[in-house]
């Protein structure tokens, strides 16, 4: 008879977490400014020096983005290759959020590699 008296508990207990997922899903649809945080940025190579991070915003959303310093003789595009860095990759679903996280080279010029960091939708081309 003991058993039958946790039925209803469970019920509760997955009721709860299933609104719990749906909050957070809308919420994160709905909260274009998030960005991810400065740890999710792939490590910097001894050859480059992190100058800047700064956010960004547009009309899609908003984004991190680091300038790194890189050091002869390496380039920008050599460094970008050293972190792993294509035009843009994006990690593994957060199946809490429904969102990836995704990072890329913004621009190469001179002495300097931009990179950047924001998180892309569940439905979205990447």
């Amino acid at each position: 008879m003991t058993r039958y008296r946790w039925v209803p508990f469970s019920i509760l207990a997955v009721v709860l977490i299933l609104i719990a997922w749906a909050g957070s899903v809308l919420w994160s649809a709905t909260d274009e400014g998030a960005v991810p945080s400065d740890s999710d940025f792939p490590q910097i190579p001894p050859a480059g020096e992190r100058v800047q991070v700064s956010t960004q915003c547009g009309s899609g959303g908003c984004w991190r983005e680091m300038v790194i310093d890189v050091e002869s003789p390496e380039t920008p595009e050599s460094l970008g290759a050293a972190m792993g860095l294509v035009p843009e990759r994006c990690g593994p679903l957060n199946l809490w959020t429904l969102r990836k996280t995704c990072s890329g080279i913004a621009s190469s010029t001179g002495e300097d590699l931009s990179i950047y960091l924001m998180y892309s939708p569940l439905v979205s081309k990447y």
